[in-house]
């Protein structure tokens, strides 16, 4: 068991869940007390982010030994990846699951053609398909996981192109949801960063909590064998070279593009990634943000998930707990390698919080103010969190919500990077992927032998 109870918090490394170094400033008159359980947790007001500035380019240059110059990247910009090979029949094909009839009413009425195309993007085990399930009811044309063999999504490195191909999907085919199911390459541009390639269309992702993710990634891949076993995920997942769809901090990578060890850079570009959506969805905000937000975007009314008065059932697991006997301390040590991921959620969930008042939701679920980590440490590790820990640590709340900000000009670099992007087909690998495979520069090529069972399917018409 891992005790916090006598450790002072200068002894306790803040690189998360705060991506920016943190100082300690006096205690301010105005703080703020709340309740944790029967701790007395102050408000974090006095505590101030430092200024955490990554500044780089897409090219450096440098000079060795023997003046000689060469420019590298940045190691969290690179993508290491095979080129893409486009088949000589690339053309659109309608999505498997669109009705023809309802893609030809849709056609024939220029009047439909004014809505919002909803620009999707789906973590794995993030609630995406519960999402695709609520609105399909309402679009002529949705896409579970857009396809690039197909030319769904994912035509272009420049995000003018890529979205001018996601407009006329719509306009000419109906196809008013699109859903990106994969790791995004760090220089990919998504959501997009100008007005003139957002036009018209409207991003959205969920981010659930990470632990709760990962739970069911075990669920799903462990088949009965023992989490705490010599071939447990633990062991497996942790090398050089993630695999696609490792249960090690999906969110972080598929944001970020990080396949080998996650840095603050990643958690950097996942974070100013998720400042460009229209909507973060944070999970427990799932019912108000359809209702309250998308429904009314487009109009749409009725069914189960745009009627005020429905409820919606929760989905709650009936498989076996897949922590059951592990030891407590072989899952605090994978509460920790997910401490990346409980940081992004943390700012996810701000975000969420801000963008829904914004945009007029209304009843939104009290949620704790309390760090994720340090929440999940105590539920499933039984970490004693002691009222110490919370003396230097703000709140999760908006009053904090610049501490948990993004650097302003390391976004603003990536911002310049995606906006700029040239037009090339991305090289990327996942569901729908022209490519099926993944070529490591790692020779463990064992890393990357797991597909998902979607992928299987890849070459049929979807």
């Amino acid at each position: 068991m891992i005790l916090l109870n006598d450790v002072e918090m200068s002894d306790v490394p803040l690189q998360f869940p705060h991506s920016s170094n943190l100082r300690r400033g006096s205690t301010g008159d105005d703080e703020e007390e709340y309740e944790y359980g029967d701790a007395e947790i102050r408000d974090g007001s006095d505590v101030r982010a430092g200024a955490y500035i990554s500044t780089f380019s897409t090219s450096i240059v440098s000079t060795n030994k023997n003046s000689e110059s060469y420019r590298f990247e940045p190691s969290f910009l690179k993508w290491e990846a095979t080129a893409v090979e486009v088949p000589e029949n690339w053309e659109f094909k309608i999505p498997k699951y669109c009705r023809n009839d309802t893609i030809k009413d849709f056609a024939e009425n220029d009047a439909n053609k004014n809505g919002k195309v909803i620009v999707h993007f789906h973590m794995q085990h993030n609630a995406g398909t519960e999402f695709y399930a609520a609105i399909k009811q309402f679009v002529p044309c949705a896409t579970r996981a857009c396809w690039q063999t197909t030319k769904h999504c994912l035509v272009s490195y420049n995000e003018q192109i890529e979205a001018e191909n996601l407009r006329q999907n719509y306009k000419q085919h109906g196809v008013q949801y699109v859903s990106y199911e994969l790791m995004l390459p760090p220089k990919f541009s998504l959501p997009f960063v100008s007005e003139a390639a957002r036009d018209g269309l409207y991003f959205t992702t969920i981010v659930r909590d990470p632990f709760r993710r990962f739970l069911t990634y075990l669920r799903r891949t462990n088949k009965g064998g023992r989490v705490d076993g010599p071939n447990g995920h633990f062991w497996r997942d942790f090398r050089e070279k993630q695999d696609m769809y490792a249960g090690d901090n999906l969110n972080v990578r598929w944001l970020s593009g990080a396949r080998g060890a996650i840095t603050k850079d990643h958690v950097n570009i996942a974070k100013c990634r998720l400042q460009l959506f229209d909507l973060v969805i944070l999970d427990v905000f799932f019912d108000n943000a359809l209702r309250s937000v998308l429904c009314p975007i487009n109009g749409w009314v009725g069914k189960e998930y745009c009627n005020s008065d429905s409820e919606v059932e929760e989905h709650k697991s009936n498989k076996a707990d897949p922590l059951e006997g592990v030891d407590k301390s072989l899952v605090g040590a994978w509460v920790e390698r997910l401490r990346p991921s409980f940081e992004v959620y943390d700012y996810a969930k701000l975000l969420s919080l801000k963008q829904l008042k914004e945009q007029g939701a209304t009843d939104l679920p009290a949620v704790s103010e309390v760090p994720l980590y340090m929440e999940t440490m105590g539920k499933y590790a039984g970490t004693d969190v002691a009222t110490q820990q919370f003396k230097d640590i703000p709140k999760v709340n908006l009053r904090n919500i610049h501490l948990f900000d993004p650097p302003v000009e390391f976004c603003n670099e990536m911002k310049i990077i995606w906006r700029n992007g040239g037009d090339s087909v991305p090289d990327v690998y996942g569901i729908g992927a022209i490519k099926q495979s993944w070529t490591p520069t790692s020779p463990r090529s064992d890393i990357v032998k797991f597909m998902d069972p979607r992928m299987q399917s890849a070459n049929k018409n979807r």
